[in-house]
């Protein structure tokens, strides 16, 4: 059994994946397997890793199921004790997976490491150095687009990994779950370390552990679907994984943020996706309510955990989901009151349904811890 199993989701990255397998080639960590799990690829793709990387252990899927569903294939296909999930338009340093692994068996209480992510094309500048979530609520990566510096040379305990390269320990993802599919692509990763986070595990960041990305190239993140996700997404994390007192609390900056966020796509011409967010935050709520509760029931840490984990100064935390650059002063006042009713009414439907499904679980528990015993 090889110690790391690499799994790499690939759709029609024929032109990505000669960079990425070949940095895998050159670690100095050998004991892993490779797995491209490929999402119906129609670019020569299948034929590329079969030819040319043959210790490439290769997973066909029949259809194009999205970021979440063909992870989720590869790690189920993968034998090591921790998984190494990669997008295919990364390149690793060649100490990459050592450093990571060599900080995540240091410690049995971290479920995942995260690498510090650079730009491919300006390697000067931070993608990501782990995950935070702001006051907004938005789970945003550390460091995004600001310059490389010694702070970012730090080790330090973050909420979660971006899972473009993340290295996580098989047994969290056996009690927790894997990604949840029917978040397509965009925030899955945010769910999972919200998961993780409430079920006891931590997530440590590992800045010796390098990762140059090529952000957006494997997906398209401006992309009319990917917005519309990354938008619908958020919310669903709100619903499964926020508790309503958390809600409440940051309602108003909650607010401001998703009508930022929505003010953006507006500008960016993207606003014909709105109608459809709502209707997959209200079409799935039925089924995020029932993740929410089971999530609830696992729960090994006080919401005081949770609430540490909502923070970030500003050299932390850039607070600037979907920003397009323009500012919300210059929407006409019409547009103004149209977005803020809008996700005002989605803030509203999620705090009610939370606080209605934890009362009524709260409740229940009480009736069955009441009840006397029975031989």
């Amino acid at each position: 059994m090889p110690a790391v199993s690499v799994v790499i989701p690939n759709w029609n990255g024929e032109h990505l994946l000669p960079v990425c397998l070949d940095s895998i080639r050159a670690q100095t960590m050998r004991d892993f397997e490779i797995i491209v799990c490929d999402d119906a690829s129609t670019d020569g793709s299948v034929e590329f890793v079969s030819q040319g990387y043959p210790e490439a252990r290769l997973i066909r899927l029949p259809r194009n199921r999205g970021f979440a569903a063909a992870a989720n294939a590869g790690i189920r296909a993968s034998q090591g004790d921790f998984i190494f999930l990669l997008n295919n338009d990364v390149a690793l340093d060649p100490r990459c997976l050592e450093e990571l692994l060599g900080a995540i068996e240091t410690d049995d209480g971290v479920g995942a490491c995260a690498p510090k992510m650079i730009y491919y094309d300006n390697p000067s500048v931070i993608n990501s150095a782990g995950h935070a979530c702001g006051p907004d609520g938005v789970v945003v990566d550390i460091g995004r687009r600001q310059p490389d510096s010694d702070w970012f040379d730090l080790p330090r305990e973050v909420l979660g990994a971006c899972a473009g390269a993340a290295i996580y320990r098989r047994r969290m993802l056996d009690q927790i779950g894997l990604f949840d599919e029917s978040f397509v692509m965009s925030f899955e990763d945010a769910d999972l370390s919200w998961r993780a986070q409430w079920a006891g595990w931590r997530c440590r960041y590992v800045p010796t552990a390098v990762v140059r990305h090529r952000e957006g190239a494997s997906r398209g993140i401006a992309s009319r679907w990917s917005v519309a996700f990354g938008l619908r997404n958020t919310v669903h994390v709100w619903v499964k994984d926020w508790p309503a007192v958390s809600l409440l609390r940051r309602l108003r900056d909650m607010w401001r943020g998703l009508r930022r966020a929505m003010a953006s796509l507006v500008f960016r011409g993207y606003g014909g996706v709105l109608p459809a967010v709502l209707w997959g935050v209200v079409s799935r709520m039925p089924a995020m309510l029932s993740r929410r509760r089971r999530i609830r029931q696992r729960r090994a840490v006080p919401v005081a955990r949770f609430e540490e984990l909502v923070s970030g100064p500003p050299q932390e935390v850039v607070l600037k989901p979907f920003d397009s650059g323009l500012r919300l002063g210059v929407v006409r006042v019409i547009q103004q009151a149209y977005l803020g009713a809008f996700s005002l009414l989605i803030l509203l439907l999620v705090v009610g349904m939370a606080a209605v499904t934890d009362v009524t679980e709260a409740i229940g528990s009480g009736r069955t811890r009441g009840r006397p015993k029975t031989r």
